[in-house]
């Protein structure tokens, strides 16, 4: 589903070469669970930009559904991530003057879904999220799971084929953090792909694989040495 070979990303400045990523080679298969972990500056958000289609690559070769990435033009990366990818941002990115309902409702109507499509969507995965109830209430009068429970509902409701997600427990506190990454594994569990960056080991060791990121270069724990750490 995502088959990374050989990527590298390099930026350039002046006269100066920084190797944000050195020859990644990850193959991601429908279903799977990964969490991204690694020290600031590891290079963590640049491989999430480029699993996203919001930053190009140096070299190598990066596969997304069968599609090779680095042969599109910016029109076509652009159609390709909003069919196929959901994001889950830190912060949530909720528009604060608009309610739950049309929160959700943006990206729906970027991609031309009629009215009955809309409401239909929105209202499932506002279900699937334990929020139908609220759905005319602002993110304002939320917890910040709650909020974190929307963006994801958000993400859900063009049914993309993975998900995306960037310190998605970043700001919440340990039990709202639970109570989100218990619906991420369910959603898992569902069908969809995840691919979590985290700072929280404990997370990370939940998901059904466990890759580090660490100068540039990314190495993958085995399952069975993933669960004797944890």
């Amino acid at each position: 589903m995502l088959l990374m070979n050989n990527l590298c990303k390099v930026f350039q400045s002046a006269d100066i070469q920084t190797h944000a990523l050195r020859e990644v080679n990850l193959d991601v298969a429908e279903g799977d669970f990964v969490s991204v972990t690694g020290p600031s500056g590891s290079g963590k958000t640049t491989f999430l930009n480029i699993a996203g289609l919001l930053e190009s690559y140096s070299s190598g070769k990066f596969l997304l559904d069968g599609q090779d990435v680095g042969a599109l033009s910016d029109s076509a990366r652009s159609r390709l991530r909003n069919e196929k990818i959901g994001f889950i941002f830190q912060g949530f990115n909720l528009i604060p003057d608009l309610n739950l309902y049309d929160n959700v409702d943006v990206p729906l109507r970027y991609r031309g879904f009629n009215a009955k499509a809309r409401k239909q969507r929105i209202e499932n995965q506002l279900e699937r999220v334990g929020l139908a109830s609220r759905m005319k209430h602002f993110p304002a009068q939320l917890s910040g799971g709650q909020q974190q429970r929307v963006a994801i509902a958000r993400a859900l409701a063009t049914d993309p084929r993975f998900l995306l997600a960037d310190e998605p427990t970043g700001n919440l506190d340990s039990e709202m953090a639970r109570g989100v990454m218990e619906l991420l594994e369910d959603i898992n569990r569902q069908g969809t792909t995840i691919i979590m960056v985290t700072h929280d080991d404990e997370l990370a060791q939940r998901a059904s694989r466990f890759i580090q990121i660490k100068d540039g270069r990314v190495s993958e724990t085995p399952s069975q040495m993933k669960r004797a750490i944890a």
